[in-house]
């Protein structure tokens, strides 16, 4: 009789390693990850067998390269406003400022951050902790470091992190979720955020932004303080007038201040200047019915340090500022 073990055993591989089932990744096949094995073992002593089992038992998921590359803030203005801009978030905003009013408040007194900005980034990156991504953390980075060429070496620069961290915390890599872009806890900080940005601010002796809202929302303050937030300053000012030709070379498709609000005005454009950063940007939004534009001060340069969209930086300016107005209304 025809001995069919090594076909019964190929097979039984094929079916083994089909999408969703658990097979080792050859860690080999992927120079981006065989760099960063040598890195880490060579720099940070993390023992060579013990790194190629952890990272042989991720799992390179194509949905997460897909969901990289159709994220939302590349949505127009109008249809990305839609998302984070109704009367369901601004109601739970209300709601989760009420419910942590002290710690909010004790956030603003140290970092200056005012409590509806940190509520409303919360809003807008977890809809206030209810949803903090059910993705293994491990598989995310692993995949972006692996198989995102565009920006390798930044995924593989938190991959490092990340496991440099459950190792020194004694915490088992693949239990921890978060995001398809390994962003982790309540304000979904990325690994290297949450080692440098992340602050115990209920005083238990650890960082925990999974498990603990005092933490989350001190190292939300802390993250745009160290990032540029300016105490007393205002965020934007809206754009009241056309532009003239040689004010529209100033437009900017990026948030950081470029140019003196002065110069803007001797420009002859017309916006609210009180409270502004001496330096500025010029920036524009997609509406249903053209462009919009708006200057962007200091502040909302800082939140687009933790997301460098301009419509997210919008999101979370609006959405603070009628979540800060319903608050008000309540008394």
């Amino acid at each position: 009789m025809m001995n069919n073990t090594p076909v019964n055993a190929l097979i039984v591989w094929i079916f083994a390693c089909l999408p969703g089932s658990a097979c080792a990744l050859d860690v080999n096949s992927y120079p981006a990850l065989m760099e960063l094995v040598q890195t880490m073992t060579e720099q940070d002593g993390y023992p060579k067998d013990q790194l190629l089992s952890v990272l042989s038992s991720a799992k390179v998921d194509q949905k997460t390269i897909e969901l990289m590359n159709r994220q939302y803030e590349a949505l127009p203005w109008h249809k990305y406003r839609e998302i984070f801009i109704n009367q369901a978030r601004i109601d739970k905003g209300v709601e989760f400022w009420q419910q942590n009013k002290g710690i909010l408040e004790a956030a603003e007194k140290e970092y200056g951050v005012p409590v509806a900005v940190i509520v409303s980034l919360i809003g807008v990156e977890t809809h206030y902790g209810t949803r903090m991504g059910d993705r293994r953390v491990l598989d995310s980075l692993v995949t972006l470091t692996a198989d995102f060429p565009r920006r390798s070496k930044f995924f593989s620069s938190e991959l490092r992190t990340f496991l440099n961290t459950t190792r020194n915390e004694q915490i088992s890599p693949d239990t921890v979720l978060g995001s398809y872009a390994g962003a982790i806890g309540i304000p979904q900080f990325m690994p290297t955020s949450y080692k440098a940005y992340s602050v115990d601010f209920n005083g238990n002796g650890k960082r925990d932004l999974v498990n603990e809202m005092e933490d989350a929302i001190g190292s939300v303050a802390n993250y745009l303080n160290v990032h540029g937030w300016r105490r007393g300053q205002s965020i934007f000012a809206s754009v009241n007038s056309n532009l003239s030709d040689a004010a529209k070379e100033h437009i900017s498709k990026r948030a950081k201040p470029n140019i003196e609000a002065q110069k803007l005005v001797d420009l002859e454009v017309d916006f609210d200047s009180r409270g502004a950063s001496k330096k500025v940007a010029l920036l524009s939004l997609t509406q249903e019915q053209g462009k919009s534009y708006f200057v962007g001060f200091r502040n909302f340069y800082a939140i687009t340090r933790y997301n460098p969209s301009i419509n997210y930086a919008m999101a979370v300016t609006e959405l603070s500022l009628q979540i800060g107005a319903r608050y008000q209304q309540q008394g």
